[in-house]
């Protein structure tokens, strides 16, 4: 009975303690349920989302918000702002939106930590992703290190988000202050070379001669106070230029190409850069600058760090080539997973590519320009306007009247429309016809051959080509026609006379002799001998080029340029002088001549030994050459007067192709376009031997074998 009453006590205990317990949880959720509900009355509680809350708050790119601030009550918003339909495109894209999130992020740790190989495949990858969003590059760009930084810049297609502002870009600094800056730059570069340098010394002493030295005062600032005289030199954003034209000329000089950077001079270009953006002369010295800096790779996380590599990745894709080639050629130095140990020295700049690319390279091809010239001078698209604009026009009487048929419609439409329609008509008809190339030879030698026409269907006969004038037809028409070869275009300073002010350290290098080994010790650096060479160069060029090529012959071809040179092009070469630089006793003691002019002179002793000893070393490397002469007397506008500089007799070296154009000295090296006789000739000897290189010889199975080995 006892144990009845017991079990029944027990049976009591166990229900009620149930039941209290889940009255006492009931009642604990439904308290927490009212303290959250006025907890998120009061207080937003995603703000702990941080992701989420960044995209949707800074960053919103959702067209139906467009008028968010239209919008004052509650209601009225959430009655326009609809939920977007969840179809299956929509589904789709969020998917392959988040795969190219996800996709990126691992490229970039594989772009940072992979092999060699994996490293290139990453940045190329990562280069050609899109749909990415804003605050997505933003976040790239604060992970990139400075290796991956340079081999995203030197992508022609990346997208420039993912680099970061340069630090204190929004800083907006005076120009007294910028130029007080850059007097400090210059007196540290001049203590640090230990006044080595006479024309940096020259220019701060003549330059800053109104310069407090003790209190680092302006004088315009007294002025603005009435405390001082203006100073004899303005102030301004040319002054500012001149001292930044300084600071390169220092950097140009070898020993010192790296001083801008020991004595902080980064950060102060930087600051010259954002307060002068639009001033295309200051980009190009900046660039410069940079580019010399470029020779000592040890300096690329100093350049990282002061943001000037997307910079230099913007400049670097500019139209103007004098921007674009240092800019590329910053990147390229700076570009050690891809330049395979290839460095571009000061005077030496690459044409094409300027970015990375899978094109394997099968020739160098480089160009030399003469007396007077520079890369991205000599080398210009010669003006048409004096050539006919149209090539066809098969039934202009149609045109007419059909022009007079649509009168109500714009004349730009009118005439695009007349022009694709000649087009279509041309390719129709194209196929049967040849057209006589421009600057055809008046006078050739018996070894002289084509092509002297172009096939009316041909690529170069494209109307567009046509109006798309060049800076530099080397880099713009044989990036298209052989996109396998390198470009490298050679720059160096020239002068007619003594009295024109040289830089005493400069002015040591101005023989055939010195410039020839100077070039020949920097394209050895820059990786000529590898492959096959064809040279291309217009005047005294030449002889810079026969120079190089007689002392290598010389030292035994160690270096391997003479049995890789396949040929070799000469724009109006003087191989025998020039009459120009015949000067009588009086007027050589009243000009003064240069050390170029009088080695031009005609019937030098030097360059006819030079030319007698390249016609020995073409015996021994036997080449295409091809000799163009002018036949045109050139006006030199200073003198008003006309003057033959070469003519054909000591144009002509004897040896190869020659052909007698008709132009001047300075346009012939110009061609008019792509139909140009000159040009083609040119691309012809290029492609000649690229086709007869040992490269092209091996079968498609043994390149893949030999890429398979080498990756």
């Amino acid at each position: 009975m006892l144990l009845k009453d017991y079990k029944k006590y027990i049976y009591y205990l166990k229900s009620s303690g149930i039941c209290v317990v889940s009255a006492g949880g009931c009642w604990i959720l439904y308290q927490l349920h009212q303290i959250s509900e006025k907890v998120r009355s009061s207080v937003a509680t995603n703000v702990l989302q941080l992701e989420n809350i960044h995209v949707q708050y800074i960053y919103v790119d959702d067209p139906r918000l467009k008028e968010i601030f239209m919008f004052r009550e509650k209601e009225d918003l959430n009655s326009y702002v609809k939920e977007k339909p969840q179809n299956l495109t929509n589904i789709i894209m969020k998917w392959w939106k988040s795969l190219n999130r996800s996709l990126a992020y691992r490229l970039l740790y594989m772009a940072r930590n992979g092999s060699k190989k994996e490293r290139d495949k990453a940045v190329y990858s990562l280069s050609n992703l899109k749909h990415l969003k804003d605050w997505h590059y933003r976040g790239l760009a604060q992970m990139l290190d400075a290796r991956t930084a340079v081999s995203l810049a030197r992508m022609p297609n990346t997208d420039l988000r993912f680099f970061l502002p340069p630090p204190y870009f929004h800083e907006n600094h005076k120009l007294f202050d910028l130029i007080e800056r850059a007097h400090k730059i210059l007196l540290k570069l001049d203590n640090l070379c230990h006044s080595c340098h006479p024309c940096l010394k020259q220019f701060i002493n003549r330059k800053f001669k109104d310069f407090h030295r003790e209190g680092l005062i302006f004088d315009h600032d007294l002025v603005s106070v009435g405390l001082a005289v203006p100073p004899a030199i303005t102030w301004d954003q040319e002054f500012l230029q001149n001292c930044v034209q300084a600071i390169h000329h220092h950097s140009s000089l070898e020993q010192h190409s790296k001083d801008v950077a020991d004595v902080g001079g980064l950060a102060v270009l930087m600051n010259i850069q954002n307060k002068f953006k639009d001033n295309f002369n200051m980009k190009i010295l900046l660039a410069k600058i940079l580019s010399n800096l470029s020779l000592h790779s040890d300096y690329l996380d100093d350049i990282f760090r002061s943001g000037w590599i997307g910079i230099l990745a913007a400049w670097s894709r500019d139209e103007d080539i004098r921007l674009s080639a240092p800019a590329a050629r910053a990147l390229a130095n700076l570009d050690l997973d891809d330049n395979k140990g290839e460095i571009y020295s000061q005077r030496i700049y690459p044409l094409h590519p300027l970015h990375r690319n899978r094109t394997q390279r099968k020739m160098d091809v480089i160009f030399i320009h003469g007396l007077l010239g520079g890369v991205f001078v000599t080398w210009r698209q010669r003006d048409s306007q004096f050539l006919s604009a149209e090539i066809v026009d098969p039934c202009p009487e149609e045109f007419d009247s059909f022009s007079e048929m649509i009168d109500e419609y714009p004349q730009e439409f009118v005439k695009d429309l007349a022009e694709d329609l000649k087009m279509r008509e041309w390719k129709r008809i194209g196929h049967d016809f040849e057209v006589v190339l421009h600057d055809c030879p008046v006078n050739v030698n018996y070894q002289a051959c084509g092509p002297y026409t172009c096939r009316g269907d041909d690529k170069c006969m494209e109307s567009k080509e046509n109006r798309c004038k060049t800076q530099c037809w080397p880099k713009d028409w044989l990036s298209k026609d052989v996109p396998s070869v390198r470009v490298i275009g050679i720059n160096y300073d020239t002068n007619l006379s003594t009295w024109t002010p040289l830089c005493p350290i400069e002015g040591m290098r101005s023989t055939i002799k010195e410039r020839s080994d100077e070039f020949i010790r920097k394209l050895v650096l820059a990786g000529v001998g590898k492959r096959p060479v064809v040279w291309i160069c217009h005047s005294m060029g030449g002889l810079l080029a026969k120079k190089m090529l007689v002392e290598e012959w010389k030292n035994g071809d160690k270096n391997n340029i003479c049995k890789m040179s396949k040929g070799i092009i000469f724009f109006s070469t003087p191989h025998q002088g020039s009459s120009v630089a015949a000067l009588t006793q009086a007027t050589e003691m009243l000009v003064w001549p240069s050390i170029e002019v009088k080695e031009l002179r005609e019937q030098s002793p030097k360059l006819l030994k030079l030319h007698a000893n390249f016609l020995k070393m073409l015996d021994n490397f036997p080449m295409d050459i091809v000799s163009f002469s002018e036949t045109k007397s050139t006006l030199v506008t200073a003198l008003r007067l006309k003057f033959k500089f070469v003519n054909p007799k000591s144009a002509d070296p004897g040896v190869g192709e020659f052909f007698e154009i008709p132009q001047d000295h300075f346009s012939i090296c110009k061609p008019a376009n792509r139909q140009s006789f000159l040009y083609q000739k040119v691309l012809n000897i290029i492609k000649r031997n690229i086709e007869n290189s040992p490269q092209k010889s091996k079968s498609v199975k043994e390149y893949f074998s030999i890429s398979n080995k080498v990756s």
